[in-house]
């Protein structure tokens, strides 16, 4: 038992230390290496609402960041990821305070992509 213990423990510190990289490099602006770091953390943690929303984040500003480029299909892969961070968010814990904010980022997310699809940018 012990020996499920410590390798539980192993796993949660992998899926800590993957979101608290992900979120050193979000603030050094590094938008791709976060968004590799949030990736990890949340193949390690699946049922975290911090690090899909994390992740959701990191996507949408990446996707903003690259349309700014006038890259607008990497964009869209980035922005479609952000809106399904954000779902994937209130899946995993309904009941979070943000859970109703997440849904409506999402929600909004799709909308503005759908509208530039229609408008030729990809």
């Amino acid at each position: 038992m012990k020996g499920n213990y410590l390798g539980f423990i192993e796993f949660l510190m992998s899926a800590n230390e993957a979101f608290e990289r992900g979120r050193l490099e979000m603030e050094s602006g590094r938008l791709e290496k976060a968004i590799e770091a949030f990736d990890e953390s949340a193949s390690l943690s699946p049922s975290s609402f911090d690090t899909w929303w994390a992740l959701a984040s990191a996507c949408n500003l990446y996707g903003t960041q690259l349309e700014a480029e006038g890259d607008y299909q990497r964009a869209n892969m980035y922005k479609i990821k952000a809106a399904y961070s954000f779902d994937r968010a209130t899946r995993a814990e309904p009941s979070n305070p943000k859970a109703e904010k997440a849904k409506a980022y999402a929600q909004t997310i799709r909308g503005a992509q759908a509208r530039k699809k229609e408008q030729g940018y990809f």
